[in-house]
């Protein structure tokens, strides 16, 4: 049951009797689920002769909740909480830091926003802020704020609230900012200097990519009875003593996990109908990780890997090996927001091309690359992806016994190759459209067929077989990263297109599934004898249980430019 909502932060002196300050009064010196069993008998009259008590008390019509974010979430906002989130909200109110190491898709923003509302309401105005933190811009904007945005709408709460600020009117009628939303870079010391209230929370969403000198910085402002930090989000998978793990490790800090095996569909747990949908009609777990995911997650990274003890035990990384490409830059790839549209730019299904029906983003004249990964001795998977500019997609994935037969395998290639021409005449490129293809294995005789059929004018691409066993050919990029097969260096120069910026930008926009994400997070990297890096080959990756990177490594060659002799252009154009 949802409370009448006490609509005025300033009710008029007159709605207050001498019952129910009383009454507000004993409801206090209640335990929270007590008080909440009694709140839910009040009639409308008597809860708002209450609120006005409260306000008259304590400042504000919400102090009936300044003790219990779980009976504010179910009572004010109509939320639903299950069992892990009321221990974490429960145990915020009886400790200064509260740390949550969490599994994917555990609800775990959704309940921070609502706790950023709590905080924000159940103090008079002027006296408390709200803080939340991320380490980019978006995750602030576009993940907590967002959910804090749609509890407070629908809740009818007072206030304005924007992108990433919550003002209220103090007893002044003067509009006086409560909650706000900072980005908090590891770049951006500054950021959070300087923050001061009574009553301070600081919420730190996205935990693990919070950097040393912020966290240290947060440590500085947790000064005063009034002051309280719950840090929330994934261990990170590719890197060890993170500030965030160091938090959890905390005998000081109060730290409870979010196993995936502890949600609701996994548990079977019940928790109300879903409020952020409208019409709602489901369970929230339907928006939750479920066993389907967990399966495929193990399946494609390893059940020993490092990412599936971050994204589904909410482990910290343990005996971690350097990985090619850091999960968390790949994330950020996906993540990427599309290029605002003005002149020159184009939806792709804005072409009018039959099968280009993508809401994604491309610059006219942008240079179109296909990379095909073929299935090694017909098994795996026969992968072609596509990279126009900066965007990278997956445009076929395939396995089957079919993909054993060369002349098959080509004329897939073959209209995809097509496609990719009409797309590149539609943008006005300049350049020809490049494919780029294993050319190991049944890989030789596909780019050869592409090759002959070329020249008989089926096609106007250039077809370039990558030997991916053969000497890089050039000199190394960066002096400490030095490739030791065409492989290697196709990894390594992947990873430096992916690689965030200091505004969390990658150079490639990775629009991709979550295999592929996966797989371009799984090989490992090391050095050989000679001080080469050396990627980890496919078939050791095997051997750990993780399957083969076919759709990564397709994305890798549609960006990746090997060194040809010029006789190899000429056998092979």
């Amino acid at each position: 049951m949802v409370l009448i909502a006490p609509a005025a932060i300033n009710p008029p002196g007159d709605a207050q009797s001498r019952m129910a300050a009383a009454m507000f009064a004993e409801l206090m010196e209640l335990p929270p689920d007590e008080r909440r069993v009694l709140l839910e008998d009040l009639t409308d009259t008597e809860a708002r002769q209450v609120y006005a008590a409260a306000y008259r008390a304590a400042g504000t019509s919400f102090a009936l909740w300044v003790d219990d974010p779980v009976g504010f979430c179910e009572q004010v906002l109509g939320s639903a909480v299950w069992s892990v989130p009321r221990r974490f909200m429960t145990a915020l109110t009886e400790h200064k830091q509260v740390a949550v190491p969490s599994c994917f898709g555990s609800s775990k923003t959704f309940s921070c926003g609502q706790l950023v509302l709590w905080h924000s309401l159940v103090h008079p105005v002027g006296t408390g802020v709200t803080v939340s933190l991320a380490p980019l811009w978006r995750q602030v904007v576009r993940q907590l704020w967002r959910e804090v945005r749609g509890a407070h709408s629908r809740a009818g709460l007072p206030g304005i609230i924007d992108m990433a600020q919550y003002k209220l009117p103090d007893a002044n009628g003067l509009e006086t900012v409560v909650a706000y939303g900072i980005a908090a870079a590891p770049y951006n010391e500054a950021a959070v200097q300087g923050i001061h209230a009574n009553q301070l929370l600081l919420v730190v969403e996205e935990a693990g990519g919070i950097a040393h000198t912020i966290g240290d910085n947060l440590a500085g402002l947790l000064v005063g009875d009034g002051t309280k930090m719950i840090a929330i989000g994934n261990p990170p998978t590719d890197e060890v003593n993170t500030w965030f793990e160091k938090l959890c490790a905390d005998e000081e800090v109060e730290t409870i996990p979010i196993s995936a095996f502890e949600t609701p569909n996994l548990t079977g747990e019940d928790f109300g109908e879903c409020q952020s949908c409208p019409g709602g009609g489901h369970s929230p777990a339907k928006h939750m990780v479920d066993k389907a995911w967990i399966d495929r997650t193990t399946r494609v990274h390893g059940p020993k890997s490092n990412y599936v003890r971050a994204k589904i035990h909410a482990l910290f990384p343990k005996g971690l090996t350097n990985v090619v490409i850091p999960s968390d830059w790949v994330k950020a790839a996906t993540d990427m927001e599309e290029p605002e549209l003005r002149d020159g730019w184009w939806r792709l299904r804005d072409l009018g091309l039959a099968d280009e029906d993508a809401e994604w983003v491309v610059k006219a004249g942008a240079w179109v690359r296909l990379g095909v990964d073929v299935a090694a001795d017909g098994g795996d998977e026969l992968v072609v992806a596509r990279v126009v500019g900066d965007l990278a997609t997956i445009e076929h994935a395939s396995s089957g016994p079919e993909n054993a037969d060369p002349v098959q395998v080509a004329g897939i290639v073959l209209e995809q190759i097509r496609r990719a021409e009409a797309l590149a005449r539609a943008l006005g490129s300049a350049a020809r459209v490049r494919v780029k293809i294993d050319g190991n294995g049944l890989g030789w005789g596909v780019a050869g067929l592409l090759a002959a059929w070329g020249r008989e004018g089926r096609h106007d691409a250039e077809i370039v077989s990558v030997l991916v066993s053969e000497s890089p050919g050039r000199e190394a990029d960066e002096a400490t990263l030095r490739p030791h097969r065409k492989r290697d260096e196709m990894w390594l120069a992947g990873r430096a297109l992916v690689r965030p910026d200091d505004y969390g930008d990658a150079q490639i926009r990775l629009r991709v599934d979550d295999m592929t994400a996966a797989q371009l997070s799984a090989p490992k990297l090391t050095t050989n004898s000679t001080g080469h890096s050396v990627v980890e080959s496919k078939k050791d990756m095997k051997k750990r249980g993780v399957s083969s990177p076919d759709r990564g490594e397709a994305v890798l060659l549609s960006v990746y430019e090997p060194a040809v002799e010029e006789e190899e252009w000429r056998i092979i154009a």
